[in-house]
C-alpha cells in the first residue's frame, strides 16, 4: 500500500517563508525535509516542486529549524549527556539534488568548518564532529557546517539580528538562561546574553531582530519582560497585578500586536492584548474570549491584522481566523481535525500543520489568506486546501458511565468489525485527538475497529476530569475502561471476539491493570514502554518523572478487591496473550519495568500456559515504533492484535473482583496540577 509519509517536528523560519520537518522513511528512520513555501530561492524559484529531503540520519530528538536564507539547522542531542551537534545545510545549487513530493534527495552544502569557536565561549568547544551525534556517520550523511556544543539544555529559536541564522537558548544548571546568536562561515555561537531565570518563548517585538518579549522566571513565578539582545537590558511588560498566571502567546511586530494568556485576578484564564509604550495596559477582547473551547493563537499575518486560532474542544479542533481590529473570529474553510501548535503566515498565505485519523500531518494552505497578487495555496509537498465540508472518517463517540461520560475517537464500526482494539493513551496528562496515529491507522487498514477513549485523567475536558486520577492512578480511569469493555461486549454479536487492548507508557500500565481486573473480558493485550506501579516508577525513574508523580500524589491504596495498583503483584491474574515492547535506552520509563513484568509472568505461569513476549528493543528509546526498525515492530504489533481469538476454554478464570470507582478512599493529593508539554512527553 502506498502510504503518505509520516512527518513530525514541524518548524517555520522567522518570516514563515520556509518550513522544515522530520520525515519517516519506510524502515522507520528519520530524514530532514524542508520547503521553500514562496519559491523565492534557487533551485526552487519558478519550480512547482519546492520540497527537499535529506539523508535519513536523524532521531526523534533532532531539532530542525529553517533559516530565512534557505538553509536548514539541525541540532542533535545525546540524551542526558549535555552534548549536542549543530549542523547547517545549505540549499542545493540549481540542477543538483532531488526535489519533489515523494522522492528523497540529498542536500548539498558548503565546506565543513573546523570545530573551533571564539575563545572564552564556555558553551561551544572543540569536541570533534561526532561527539554528540547519533553514532558513526554513514556515507549518506549530508556534508554540512558543524559545531559541537556542550550545554545542559539547548533549543533553537527563529529570528535574531541581521547576520544571524537563528537564536539558541541555553538553560544552565543554576536555572539561568543564556541566549546565543547562531552565525555561519564558520558556524558558531556568539554574543551571549544572560538572564537570571528560565524563559519560555522568545517573541519578536520589532523588525530589527534585537527586541524580544519573553516570560522570565522570578521569585513570584513567570512574568512577561522585554529583552534587548544588544546589551541584555530588560524591562517589565504589562501583566495583571492580581493574576497568578501570565504566558506570552504570539507577537506581530508589524502592528505591535502582543497576545498573552492572563489571569486577571478572577480565577479565569483569558487571552489579553497587551499595549506597550508610555501607558502600557492589558485589554481582554470580548469576542475572542467568548469562543467555545481552548484557544491557542498560531500565527499572525505579515501585517499583524489577522490571527489564526486553534480552538479545541475535547478530541476535536477547528481553525478560526481572527480580525484583531474588529474583534471578530470566523471559522476557516477547513474541516475539524488536529492542528499542530505551529503555523506560518507569509505573503504567500497561511500554512497550518493539519492531520486527521486517515491523513498524516502535513502542511495545508488556508484559502483566502494570501496577500494580494500572491498564490493562494502552497506548492510542492505542502498539501492543497481541504474541503471544509469533509467529514473525518473517524468521528468521536461518547460513552456513559455511572460517574458521568467520556469521549472516544472511533475508527471503523466497533459493533460489527471482527477485531476491536481499545487504545489507551499515555501521559497521563494527554488525550486522543482527531489527529493521525500511524499504529491506529495500520490497525484500521487491517480491518480492525479502534476505540480510543479519553477516560478520566485525560486532559482537554476540564480540570475535574483531568485531576480525577490525582493520588489515584489506575482507579477512576480503570473503572471507566471496565465500563467501556462491558459496553462494547454487550453491543457486539454473542459469538464475537472480545476486545483487545493496546496501551503506551501510562496507557500500558492501565492496560495491564485492565486485564488483571477482568481477565476474561479481553482477547489479547499489547503494551509499549509500560510501568508496573506508580510507587515503583517513582523509585526507579528520572527526576522529571518523579516530579510528575509528586504533583499528582501517590495517595493511599484503594479499598477494593484489586488492592494496590501494582502489576507485578497482580501478574498471576493475566490470562490473555501478551506482547510487551520496550526500548533499552528509554529515558522516561526504565526498561527494567518490562523485565520485571517478564519475571513476574514467568513466576506466575501454571499448567495452563498463556503465551507472553516481553521484548527489549536494543537502541530504542521511549517510542520504539517511531525509530529506525519501527516498521518491523509495527508489523509485529498489528499482526498480534489482529491475530484472532485463541481457545482459552481450559484456562480457569480468577475470582471476580469488586474494584473501586471514584469513591476510592485515599488521601487528597496536595500536588498542584501542571501541564506537561508534548515535547517533554513525561511519562507518556
Amino acid at each position: 500500500m502506498n502510504r503518505r509519509p509520516e512527518r513530525i517536528s514541524f518548524r517555520f523560519s522567522a518570516r514563515s517563508r520556509f518550513a522544515a520537518c522530520l520525515v519517516t522513511t519506510p524502515d522507520g528512520a528519520l530524514a530532514p525535509g524542508w520547503w521553500d513555501l514562496d519559491g523565492t530561492r534557487p533551485p526552487y524559484a519558478d519550480d512547482t516542486h519546492r520540497f527537499r529531503e535529506g539523508a535519513p540520519t536523524e532521531t526523534t530528538a533532532t531539532q530542525v529549524l529553517p533559516t530565512e536564507c534557505g538553509g536548514l539547522l539541525r541540532l542533535r542531542g545525546a540524551a542526558g549527556s549535555g552534548r549536542h551537534l549543530l549542523l547547517l545545510s545549505h540549499p542545493a545549487s540549481a540542477g543538483t539534488g532531488t526535489a519533489g513530493t515523494g522522492t528523497a534527495g540529498t542536500m548539498t552544502a558548503g565546506p565543513v568548518t573546523a570545530q573551533t569557536t571564539t575563545a572564552g565561549t564556555p558553551l561551544a568547544g572543540p569536541r570533534g564532529p561526532s561527539s554528540a551525534g547519533t553514532g558513526p556517520e554513514t556515507p549518506a550523511e549530508d556534508a554540512a557546517e558543524r559545531l559541537s556544543v556542550e550545554a545542559r539544555g539547548l533549543r533553537l529559536v527563529p529570528g535574531g539580528p541581521r547576520g544571524t541564522l537563528a537564536l539558541a537558548v541555553e538553560t544552565a544548571h543554576d536555572g539561568s538562561t543564556r541566549v546565543w546568536r547562531i552565525r555561519s562561515a564558520p558556524l558558531r555561537l556568539s554574543d551571549p546574553v544572560t538572564l537570571p531565570g528560565r524563559v519560555t518563548a522568545l517573541l519578536p517585538l520589532d523588525g530589527t531582530g534585537c527586541h524580544y518579549a519573553t516570560d522570565l522566571e522570578g521569585p513570584d513565578g513567570y512574568r512577561p519582560a522585554s529583552l534587548d539582545l544588544r546589551d541584555g537590558s530588560r524591562r517589565a511588560l504589562p501583566s495583571s497585578p492580581d493574576g497568578r498566571i501570565h504566558r506570552l502567546l504570539l507577537s506581530a511586530p508589524a502592528s505591535g500586536l502582543l497576545l498573552t494568556a492572563s489571569d486577571p485576578g478572577d480565577g479565569r484564564l483569558r487571552i489579553a492584548r497587551a499595549t506597550l509604550g508610555h501607558r502600557p495596559r492589558l485589554d481582554f477582547p470580548d469576542r475572542l474570549n467568548s469562543l467555545d473551547g481552548a484557544v491557542l493563537p498560531l500565527a499572525a499575518d505579515p501585517a499583524g491584522e489577522r490571527v489564526a486560532l486553534r480552538v479545541s474542544r475535547g478530541a476535536q479542533a477547528r481553525l478560526f481566523l481572527y480580525d484583531v481590529a474588529a474583534d471578530r473570529p470566523r471559522p476557516a474553510e477547513l474541516p475539524p481535525g488536529a492542528f499542530h501548535p505551529v503555523a506560518g503566515w507569509s505573503e504567500g498565505g497561511l500554512r497550518v500543520v493539519y492531520a486527521a485519523p486517515d491523513r498524516p500531518a502535513d502542511l495545508v494552505g488556508v484559502p483566502d489568506t494570501a496577500a494580494h497578487g500572491a498564490p493562494a495555496t502552497p506548492s510542492g509537498a505542502a498539501s492543497p486546501s481541504l474541503d471544509a465540508s469533509a467529514t473525518p472518517h473517524a468521528p468521536t463517540e461518547w460513552f456513559a458511565t455511572p460517574s458521568g461520560r467520556f469521549e472516544a475517537v472511533r475508527l471503523g464500526d466497533w459493533r460489527t468489525a471482527p477485531t476491536v482494539v481499545v487504545a489507551l493513551h499515555g501521559g497521563p496528562e494527554d488525550h486522543w485527538t482527531l489527529g493521525h496515529d500511524p499504529v491506529l491507522a495500520r490497525l484500521s487498514e487491517a480491518g480492525a475497529a479502534v476505540v480510543a477513549p479519553n477516560q478520566r485523567g485525560s486532559t482537554g475536558y476540564g480540570r475535574a476530569h483531568a485531576e480525577a486520577i490525582h493520588g489515584a492512578w489506575g482507579v477512576p480511569d480503570l473503572a471507566d475502561i471496565r465500563v467501556l469493555v462491558r459496553t462494547l461486549t454487550e453491543q457486539r454479536p454473542p459469538d464475537a471476539e472480545p476486545p483487545v487492548l493496546l496501551g503506551t507508557s501510562y496507557g500500558g500500565f492501565l492496560a495491564l491493570l485492565a486485564v488483571c481486573a477482568d481477565p476474561c473480558a479481553w482477547a489479547r493485550c499489547a503494551v509499549i514502554a509500560p510501568f508496573l506501579s506508580a510507587r515503583g516508577l517513582r523509585e526507579r525513574s528520572s527526576p522529571a518523572v518523579r516530579a510528575l508523580i509528586d504533583r499528582h500524589g501517590l495517595g493511599e491504596p484503594p479499598d477494593d478487591d484489586l488492592g494496590p495498583r501494582d502489576v507485578e503483584r497482580l501478574a498471576h491474574r493475566i490470562r490473555v496473550p501478551l506482547l510487551a515492547l520496550h526500548g533499552c535506552d528509554d529515558p522516561v520509563v526504565p526498561v527494567d519495568e518490562t523485565r520485571r513484568l517478564r519475571r513476574a509472568l514467568t513466576r506466575a505461569d501454571g499448567p495452563e500456559h498463556v503465551p507472553h513476549d516481553c521484548l527489549d528493543v536494543a537502541g530504542a528509546g521511549h517510542h520504539p515504533l517511531q525509530e529506525r526498525g519501527g516498521a518491523e515492530l509495527t508489523d509485529r504489533l498489528v499482526g498480534f492484535l489482529t491475530a484472532g481469538f485463541p481457545d482459552r476454554r481450559r484456562s480457569p478464570a480468577p475470582p471476580g473482583l469488586t474494584v473501586a470507582d471514584a469513591a476510592v478512599r485515599h488521601r487528597p493529593s496536595s500536588a498542584v496540577f501542571g501541564h506537561i508539554t508534548h515535547d517533554e512527553r513525561t511519562p507518556s
